[in-house]
């Protein structure tokens, strides 16, 4: 799998996400807002760390600015959602207002920018940096659960 393939699984798995969001309720809905969240994020930073310095090395520029202005607009978006109560009438609007955005940008991406870089990258290039993407991946993930544990209150505190 080369790294273009690694963001295009990613895509779909976003995408999938959102689907279960749609019929998801309570508990369940804030549940699958995390993981977009947490797989958003991950997925933005492989693309601005890895791919569109990359990408730019390919000659490709244009679509590199306009992707990191839609991914600005997204984490913003993010936190809006991760601030909004389970039970504040916005939350459904503002998931539908990320999951537009996120296929709009989805959208030009496979449209525009991965088949270009696609077409004018070394193969070998593309699969190496998809091993370096997923060694981040595992890196980052571990980072905020070593986070997460090093703010949980010890239980003889409460």
């Amino acid at each position: 799998m080369s790294a273009i393939e690694l963001l295009k699984q990613q895509h779909r798995e976003v995408d999938g996400l959102f689907q279960r969001i749609k019929v998801a309720n309570g508990d369940e809905k804030i549940s699958l807002l995390g993981q977009v969240a947490e797989a958003l994020t991950i997925h933005a930073a492989l693309e601005e760390h890895f791919f569109y310095p990359f990408a730019r090395e390919q000659g490709v520029e244009g679509l590199i600015d306009e992707s990191f202005q839609d991914h600005a607009e997204v984490k913003q978006l993010i936190s809006e959602i991760l601030q909004v109560k389970q039970t504040d009438p916005r939350l459904d609007e503002l998931c539908m207002r990320l999951e537009r955005m996120v296929t709009e940008h989805v959208t030009q991406e496979e449209a525009s920018l991965l088949p270009t870089v696609q077409a004018r990258a070394n193969p070998d290039e593309l699969l190496s940096m998809r091993a370096e993407m997923q060694e981040a991946i595992n890196t980052w993930r571990n980072r905020e659960l070593l986070r997460m544990a090093e703010h949980q209150e010890s239980p003889t505190l409460m």
